[in-house]
């Protein structure tokens, strides 16, 4: 199989100014990645400065609420309403079972928009320690 350009010396430099530029290209898309992975250990790393500390020592001021069963709980188990609360703080962790759904998530989502609020998954103990306060009101019914 012979080719009228095979011979041709422009053709030689096309084909290796190609494969220069795809080896740039496969070299800078490592590189890029490499930085998304490096920003990721860097911020790995803030988490034990001193500032995110005092910051994590402002946070424990936040109130943890559990739910369960289109009910919210507080640390004590007893059913806890928004609407009782004190307005001196507005931040609030709720703590969601891992089975929840999408939907009733943002649904609670609407409920705190005025507050600073984090989500967190409840644990196996709180999972359970939750289940037994549900099956005593069902045997209480």
């Amino acid at each position: 199989m012979n080719s009228d350009y095979s011979h041709n010396p422009l053709t030689e430099v096309a084909l290796a100014l190609s494969m220069a530029f795809f080896a740039l290209m496969v070299l800078t898309i490592f590189a890029l990645s490499q930085k998304q992975f490096k920003s990721i250990e860097n911020d790995n790393i803030s988490i034990n400065s001193k500032s995110s500390i005092n910051k994590d020592k402002k946070d424990k001021k936040r109130i943890l609420v559990f739910y369960h069963k289109k009910n919210f709980y507080d640390q004590n188990l007893k059913i806890w309403r928004l609407e009782n609360q004190d307005k001196q703080t507005d931040k609030y962790t709720l703590a969601v079972p891992k089975e929840m759904s999408v939907k009733e998530l943002f649904e609670i989502k609407k409920i705190f928009q005025d507050f600073d609020l984090r989500i967190a998954e409840q644990n196996q103990e709180w999972n359970d320690a939750l289940k037994n306060i549900s099956t005593k009101v069902d045997k209480l019914s």
